[in-house]
C-alpha cells in the first residue's frame, strides 16, 4: 500500500522563508501524486499538539516534521513508544540528525526519500520528562543556545556571532554529574549527552555516536588554552574531538546531574530551565523514523 504523509510546517524554520519552501514543496508532491494534508504551525508547542492528536486516533499516515532540530523534537516526542511512523525535512540552522542520516533537504530528492525510505526503529534521549534526539546538556553550548534563543536574527551567521562574543571571556560552569554509578566533578567547558554525533553543521561533538545502541556518548570538555582554539575547531568538524587530552568520552545508559553552577541548559540546541537534580537516560528503538533508503 503507497503512504500517506501528513505534514506538520514550522513556517519560520531556519534562517529562509519557509512557507516559499514549502509552496514549492506541495507543487512537487501534487506533480508525483503523493497523498497528503499538511498543517502549519502558529506557536511553539504547536506540532507536538498536532502530532499527539495522530497518535490519539491511530492514524495511519506518515507524520512529516518540517522545520528544524527544534521542530523535529516537538513532533517525535509525541510519538516516543508509538506505532505512528515518522519523516523529516530539514529546513533548520543546525539539522544534526538530518546530516547525519543524509536526509535530503533539497525538494528534488524528496519524493524519493519519502516514497522509499527504509523504517527503522531509533533511540530517544531522555532528559526528567523531556526527550531529545540529537542532543543535550551545559555548559558553552547550552550559554550559545540561551543567547541564541531571545535573538531576532537566526541562521548560522548569527550562531557564530554569539560563540564569537562569549568564547574569549567564558571561563566553564562548575558541575557534578553521576554517569552510570561513576561520579564527575569539577570545571568543564561543557558537558554533552549525543544520541546522534553531531550538533549539527557537521560539528561532531560525540563521533562515535549511534542512533541504535541503546545507549548514549557523552563527551566532557575541560577548559582548555585559548591559543588550542583552532586546533579545537578542526577537530570537531573533523570527527577527532576525543583525541585531546582535556576530552573525556563515555558511553552510559543512565546519568545524573547533581549540580551546576550556572543554570543554562539545552535539548536538541534549544535553551529550556531545569530544576537539579537532573535524569538523563535513554530509551531504546523508541522512535519511528524513515531513513534514506541509500543510507542503510
Amino acid at each position: 500500500m503507497d503512504r500517506t504523509f501528513k505534514f506538520i510546517v514550522n513556517p519560520v524554520a531556519g534562517p529562509k522563508d519557509n512557507l516559499k519552501y514549502w509552496r514549492a514543496l506541495n507543487k512537487k508532491l501534487l506533480e508525483e501524486k503523493l497523498e497528503f494534508k499538511a498543517k502549519i504551525t502558529k506557536r511553539q508547542g504547536h506540532a507536538t499538539t498536532w502530532a499527539s492528536k495522530r497518535v490519539d486516533k491511530g492514524n495511519d499516515s506518515v507524520i512529516v516534521s518540517v522545520g528544524g532540530d527544534g521542530t523535529f523534537n516537538e513532533v517525535a516526542s509525541a510519538l516516543v513508544n508509538s506505532p505512528l511512523q515518522m519523516a523529516h525535512i530539514p529546513r533548520g540552522s543546525g539539522n544534526g540528525l538530518a546530516r547525519m542520516l543524509k536526509i535530503p533537504s533539497k525538494i528534488s530528492g524528496l519524493p524519493a526519500y519519502l516514497k522509499e525510505g527504509v523504517l527503522h526503529c531509533i533511540d530517544t534521549g531522555k532528559w526528567n520528562d523531556k526527550y531529545f534526539f540529537c542532543t543535550a546538556g551545559f555548559g558553552f553550548d547550552a550559554l550559545i543556545a540561551h543567547h541564541f534563543s531571545a535573538s531576532k536574527n537566526r541562521g548560522l551567521k548569527s550562531y557564530v556571532f554569539y560563540i564569537v562574543k562569549a568564547f574569549f571571556s567564558y571561563k566553564g560552569v562548575e558541575a557534578t554529574v553521576v554517569l552510570d554509578g561513576e561520579k564527575r566533578n569539577g570545571r568543564f567547558f561543557t558537558v554533552t549527552f549525543a544520541n546522534a554525533n553531531q550538533y549539527g553543521n557537521n560539528a561532531f561533538i560525540a563521533p562515535g555516536a549511534k542512533l541504535q545502541d541503546g545507549l548514549l556518548d557523552v563527551t566532557l570538555i575541560r577548559p582548555f588554552p585559548k591559543i588550542l582554539t583552532p586546533f579545537v575547531v578542526v577537530a570537531l568538524f573533523g570527527k577527532r574531538i576525543h583525541k585531546f587530552s582535556f576530552v573525556e568520552t563515555l558511553k552510559v545508559k543512565n546519568v545524573e546531574i547533581q549540580y551546576v553552577s550556572v543554570p543554562y541548559f539545552h535539548i536538541d540546541g534549544d535553551a529550556i530551565e531545569s530544576e537539579l537534580p537532573v535524569q538523563v537516560s535513554v530509551l531504546p528503538a523508541s522512535l519511528n523514523l524513515l531513513i534514506p533508503k541509500n543510507r542503510v
